[in-house]
């Protein structure tokens, strides 16, 4: 009786199979395609040409923009494709030394920083080595016992910090100021208990800490720092060697200068080392470096 058993089991299971597999093909078989559907395209591409005829009014744009918001120094640039059109900069990015910015200046690129963070992540999640639904508490073990809002909260995941979802309330701009602090202080804060302003998944709230713990994750899946899975997996790569994670690190008279417009004048505005929150907003580099990641995507 229990071969029998175990061979009907067998045919069963089989033909669940088949059939799973042909409602499948059927299922593809009734979605339609455009066999005529072509992707848009220029006809006439002038984009680089009108571009280019148009450097001195931007100029003269960001030059206007530049003295009226009181920035000490810009640098900007224009990408198409795959290609930097146009680059230029204007003011100065040391009002001590009286240097002018250049393309060549290294300006710390704060929340432009999370692109990069966001890119290492998805290559992770790539190559199999995690989900974006694992919880976080996988990676971090000091979110495991956190005290959420509702008793139907769902435990946060690597998505929500992606999309900022996780809960956590706007920590703008204390999340900035944090940027020098150590893994010891990121853990410890959230194994005594971070505020939540929303259950997790229930609503979007800017969250730097929520990127500084993407960063933890990065560390601990790849088994590297995270500013040296940045560098090693996406900077060199791109050939992005004018691009820095320390102050220390940026070459005498590269480094635009800090400052705030207070009191009628222009006060220096301390610079922070890297630390646990650099991958919310540390990253240091030149317009033209950028323009390799831009164009990368």
């Amino acid at each position: 009786m229990k071969p029998f058993l175990y061979t009907l089991a067998l045919l069963l299971t089989f033909s669940s199979c088949k059939e799973r597999i042909a409602q499948e093909e059927n299922a593809e078989e009734k979605i339609k395609y455009s066999t005529s559907y072509k992707p848009a395209s220029f006809e006439k591409d002038e984009r680089i040409a009108k571009i280019k005829g148009l450097s001195e009014e931007l100029h003269m744009l960001i030059e206007a923009h530049r003295q009226e918001e009181k920035i000490p120094g810009i640098a900007y640039g224009v990408v198409v494709d795959n290609e930097l059109v146009l680059a230029s900069a204007t003011g100065l990015m040391n009002l001590q030394e009286n240097l002018p910015a250049s393309t060549n200046t290294a300006f710390r690129i704060a929340s432009m920083s999370k692109s990069f963070t966001a890119m290492a992540i998805v290559k992770l999640r790539d190559e199999g080595k995690l989900s974006l639904s694992d919880p976080a508490s996988q990676y971090i073990r000091e979110m495991a016992d956190m005290e959420y809002l509702t008793s139907d909260s769902p435990e946060i995941t690597i998505n929500n910090l992606l999309t900022m979802t996780a809960g956590f309330p706007e920590d703008n701009p204390w999340g900035d100021r944090q940027l020098d602090e150590s893994d010891e202080m990121l853990l410890a804060l959230m194994e005594s208990g971070p505020a939540f302003s929303n259950p997790p998944s229930f609503a979007y709230e800017y969250s730097n800490t929520g990127y500084a713990l993407l960063g933890a994750i990065i560390s601990k899946v790849s088994g590297q720092p995270y500013q040296e899975y940045i560098r090693e997996h996406i900077l060199l790569p791109l050939n992005m060697q004018n691009t820095y994670w320390e102050i220390d690190k940026v070459p005498d008279g590269e480094l635009a200068i800090g400052y705030r417009w207070e009191d009628e004048q222009w006060k220096l505005e301390p610079m922070l080392h890297d630390g646990s929150y650099g991958a919310m907003g540390g990253l240091i580099t030149t317009i033209e470096d950028f323009s390799k990641y831009v164009s990368f995507h």
